[in-house]
């Protein structure tokens, strides 16, 4: 894509006019990179919410203007020695700083911790610290296109580390529930919303209901995706829409799940075992907190998440 807009801002405001229920993420790359940008913007697109994806380092940038987003995700990974390895040194302490900034300045939307769980990653330890420090917690698992390991070692992982820990995790998380308090997981959140009010395909609504618009003014079902023909849905002027198919359309959980991931279900990087593998501890993940049904519907109600497209795409 290239590094500026090659489109008139005009176009933008037009199309995005168009949805009285408009919600603009920005998402890069680093948003923040161009920070003047994304108060522009934020100025003239007639949306009903604004949310921001950065890594933080440069969130002083926007100034005021924070108090015009309804959700800011910071990616970090954990605890300080899982984030600063998949990152680099001193990462967790520029988030710590940018989440610091946020709450002394009075920011009131929702701030949400943004993981990518991968092979160093403790899943129990790593969301737990976090919770600790942030509202909400949602991970994506570093999968499929992964550099940092193979199908193999991901499989051991999973049985070895990411099963008993979500076993813990929805433990502690259904037992705050019993002491009237919501834990901001925000995988469980959503998978229980779904449980309790239905779901209606992918959760992050990509290609049907949610779309990338990238600097050049294609409008991609994916941000993650450019460079695939099957995720270029159009222009400004005219798009189509693209939905997940066969075998999750007839799978027992699809209400919950949704599919997943759209990239992850067109690419099959993994191939059909490794989509499989992915499948097996997305079921395993939406069973354990179905064995908690009675205790999910005394907070029926409390239980609706996410509220709007918050780009937290809910299965891990």
């Amino acid at each position: 894509m290239p590094d500026e807009i090659s489109y008139n801002i005009e176009e933008l405001v037009k199309f995005i006019g168009k949805d009285r229920e408009a919600v603009v993420a920005f998402y890069g790359g680093e948003p923040l990179l161009k920070a003047n940008l994304v108060k522009e913007l934020i100025d003239v697109l007639p949306a009903k919410k604004f949310v921001l994806q950065t890594n933080g380092f440069f969130i002083e940038k926007l100034s005021s203007y924070i108090h015009k987003l309804d959700s800011i995700l910071l990616s970090i990974d954990g605890r300080q020695q899982t984030t600063d390895f998949y990152r680099c040194p001193s990462c967790y302490n520029k988030v710590m700083n940018a989440l610091q900034f946020l709450k002394k300045n009075g920011y009131r939307g929702e701030i949400i911790a943004r993981m990518a769980a991968s092979i160093k990653t403790d899943i129990y330890e790593d969301v737990m610290h976090l919770l600790h420090h942030f509202p909400y917690v949602h991970w994506q698992l570093d999968v499929i296109w992964s550099n940092l390991w193979h199908l193999e070692e991901f499989k051991e992982w999973a049985e070895e580390s990411y099963k008993p820990g979500i076993k813990k995790l929805v433990k502690i998380w259904i037992e705050k529930l019993k002491e009237n308090k919501i834990l901001g997981i925000i995988p469980f959140l959503g998978i229980a919303s779904r449980i309790l009010h239905g779901g209606n395909g992918l959760p992050c609504g990509a290609g049907k209901n949610a779309i990338a618009i990238t600097t050049d003014g294609k409008i991609l079902a994916c941000p993650i995706a450019p460079d695939f023909q099957w995720n270029v849905l159009g222009n400004f002027d005219e798009w189509k829409k693209i939905d997940i198919g066969k075998p999750c359309k007839s799978c027992s959980i699809y209400d919950i799940c949704g599919g997943r991931c759209l990239f992850a279900y067109k690419e099959k990087l993994w191939g059909n075992d490794g989509f499989n593998e992915i499948c097996k501890i997305t079921k395993f993940t939406i069973n354990e907190i179905e064995k908690y049904k009675d205790t999910l519907m005394e907070w029926k109600e409390e239980l609706r998440y996410p509220p709007y497209n918050n780009t937290t795409e809910i299965i891990p």
